[in-house]
């Protein structure tokens, strides 16, 4: 489980070295490539947690809505949301590491209070519907509901595909978010109606309300977004898969934003690449790991603009 534990690691040594300026990464210099590897070695936090989910439940439970697994369900949610993102705000604002980190935030501002309890509320209500979409997948799989394909429960019953499809899963969730995120983007087009900006006024702007990102920020959406965000996980109603992948398709999208929302340079999430969307808004719609953001014309380094984006956009 690599995040949070081996950047809590390297944090840690840089505590015990007192060496807290000095360079760890070429993250703030828009070295992509880094945060890409970064995002690989990250697939192990979601292969262990999916593992744990796939444990920690029977699927017969599913073949009927009654309270006992539908509050397991969210229980179990809640419980990660605590541990990851309440425990991660901790580590980067409240732990012995936190004085040293400053040394490592994108921006030296600290959010308001204000914003921390806004995004609480929302990242709650996101793993809120998260858990709701969770149910009515497990549900319908488990009463065989024509609007998804079965499920197979041995998942070594199709060694080549069952690998692929987690080989797929983050290439899959970095390519959906960039689409749905653009699409609530300006479009600026003159002929058709610009959806993007209504969808921005409208929704998307709540997120971007977050001006100085924090761990708590990364969820913290409208609704409406968290809903449109969690159509990643229907890939069941599109072929068959395992519970197990389900499960990691999810807890990606559930896990996913805190490290790039954190803030901070390495050894914490080092998500530079996003840090430049929320400071700039029109750059950097995706990820480094499907990189539609260079093949649309929408990618920046932060070289740009001669004083860097720490400041946030104040033009």
């Amino acid at each position: 489980m690599s995040f949070p534990l081996l950047n809590l690691w390297r944090i840690a040594k840089l505590e015990a070295s007192k060496e807290w300026d000095a360079p760890v990464s070429d993250s703030a210099k828009g070295a992509w490539y880094l945060e890409l590897l970064a995002r690989h070695i990250r697939l192990s936090t979601y292969i262990f947690l999916a593992l744990f989910y796939h444990y920690t439940f029977d699927m017969e439970w599913a073949v009927t809505l009654t309270p006992g697994w539908i509050a397991w369900v969210f229980a179990r949610n809640y419980l990660v949301m605590g541990v990851m993102y309440g425990g991660w705000h901790w580590v980067l604002f409240d732990s012995p590491y936190a004085e040293g980190m400053k040394t490592r935030k994108f921006d030296p501002k600290l959010p308001s209070d204000e914003q921390m309890n806004r995004d609480r509320l929302y990242t709650t209500l996101g793993f809120t519907q998260s858990s709701v979409w969770e149910v009515a997948m497990l549900h319908a799989w488990a009463s065989q509901s024509p609007w998804v394909k079965p499920y197979y429960a041995n998942f070594w019953a199709f060694p080549i595909w069952s690998i692929f499809q987690v080989l797929l899963i983050a290439y899959w969730r970095d390519g959906h978010f960039y689409w749905i995120h653009r699409f609530m983007h300006p479009w600026k087009t003159k002929i058709l109606p610009d959806v993007g900006q209504f969808m921005y006024d409208k929704v998307h702007s709540l997120h971007h309300k977050s001006y100085i990102t924090a761990p708590w920020s990364g969820l913290a959406m409208h609704p409406v977004e968290h809903f449109i965000y969690y159509t990643c996980t229907l890939l069941p109603m599109v072929w068959s898969l395992h519970p197990f992948h389900f499960w990691m398709n999810k807890i990606h999208a559930d896990i996913s934003p805190l490290p790039g929302h954190d803030g901070h340079d390495a050894p914490a999430g080092g998500s530079f690449f996003h840090h430049i969307h929320h400071a700039k808004y029109e750059f950097n719609y995706g990820t480094p790991m499907v990189p539609f953001d260079k093949l649309f014309g929408t990618y920046q380094d932060g070289s740009k603009w001669e004083k860097g984006v720490a400041a946030k956009k104040t033009e």
